[in-house]
């Protein structure tokens, strides 16, 4: 058999469990995960736990930031997994690759122009690879849309129209956690819509010219709740009376997952993952709007609402010789 590839992951929050899983798993002939990177020691613990309990796999080592190196060079990773928060992956992707690895990383790959083009210089300047998880493309009904556009069923496509809805259980999930900071996530038009984007790209075969967009926060934030006649708040959900009759706050206390990689978690970061939704400090627009020429000369219109009653989305495609119109409803969930 073949030397299995050697993986170490940096960042064991609750999208950490997709990677290191699928290699404790089905990928286990091939693939060994080597070390966890993160600032958090009880969630490296936590991530460890599972990985020996639920599928029989010897613990890892674990390194906190200041050490990556030191773990690159004492576990000789072949690829390093990066699915920290987004603002710091553009540190692990170029680090990563200076020190001979190859990286996946969890999307988007970074949050802003100026990330990206380090990010692409260092891969220019030290030849390694690295591939963002656009996993929505392999998805049957959005596979299919490409075959049947590039099949020419509709003939050439001129337009789409593209709406993305999220629910009040997913949607404001993102109002709860970090990403609530646009300098941590970019906002929801780059964490979220980067898979959005991404799709049109894959199903047109084409790149955009011309963007144009906007956005504002207009239902969650406490000014928003004020607004609305709302009197009663609070900063976090644990321990508040408030928020107890709130259907907007994330008990932590009564979800194990989330007891043991959050709230049992606190005491090394700080990190509230159930702050209210209706607090201040949240920058990041609810709702999206944009407008996008392609190089093909094909126009899209985009919209992302972040407080829908149900989750998914609907897209339709104007061709020269017809339409194709597509709805899909997503089961909604909390991410741990």
């Amino acid at each position: 058999m073949a030397e299995r590839k050697r993986y170490a992951q940096v960042g064991v929050g609750g999208r950490a469990r997709f990677f290191y899983e699928a290699i404790a798993k089905d990928f286990k002939e091939t693939s060994q995960l080597v070390a966890f990177c993160d600032i958090n020691q009880t969630r490296m613990e936590y991530a460890n736990k599972v990985l020996q309990e639920e599928f029989n796999v010897e613990p890892v080592p674990t390194y906190t930031p200041d050490l990556f190196d030191e773990m690159i060079k004492n576990e000789k990773p072949d690829y390093v997994l990066v699915t920290s928060i987004d603002r710091t992956h553009h540190k692990y992707i170029i680090r990563a690759m200076e020190l001979g690895c190859d990286v996946i990383s969890e999307k988007p790959m970074t949050v802003d122009a100026e990330k990206t083009q380090l990010i692409l210089d260092a891969i220019k300047r030290t030849g390694r690879k690295l591939r963002v998880t656009f996993n929505y493309r392999y998805a049957p009904h959005n596979t299919k849309i490409r075959e049947l556009i590039m099949n020419r069923a509709i003939g050439d496509v001129f337009s789409v129209h593209f709406e993305w809805l999220l629910n009040t259980q997913h949607g404001a999930d993102y109002f709860r956690r970090w990403h609530r900071d646009k300098r941590n996530s970019g906002g929801l038009l780059v964490h979220k819509s980067t898979h959005h984007f991404d799709l049109v790209n894959f199903w047109l075969g084409t790149r955009p010219k011309t963007v144009f967009a906007m956005g504002d926060l207009r239902f969650y934030g406490r000014e928003n709740a004020e607004n609305r006649g709302v009197t009663k708040f609070y900063n976090r959900a644990y321990g508040s009376e408030y928020a107890k009759n709130d259907h907007f706050a994330l008990h932590l206390d009564q979800n194990e997952r989330l007891k043991a990689m959050y709230l049992d978690a606190e005491k090394d970061d700080g990190y509230f993952r159930d702050q209210s939704v209706f607090g201040d400090g949240i920058n990041i627009e609810d709702t999206m709007g944009v407008m996008v020429k392609y190089q093909d000369k094909s126009i899209l219109t985009y919209s992302l609402n972040a407080y829908m009653p149900w989750e998914g989305f609907r897209v339709a495609f104007n061709g020269s010789e017809g339409r194709i119109q597509v709805s899909v409803v997503e089961a909604s969930y909390v991410n741990a």
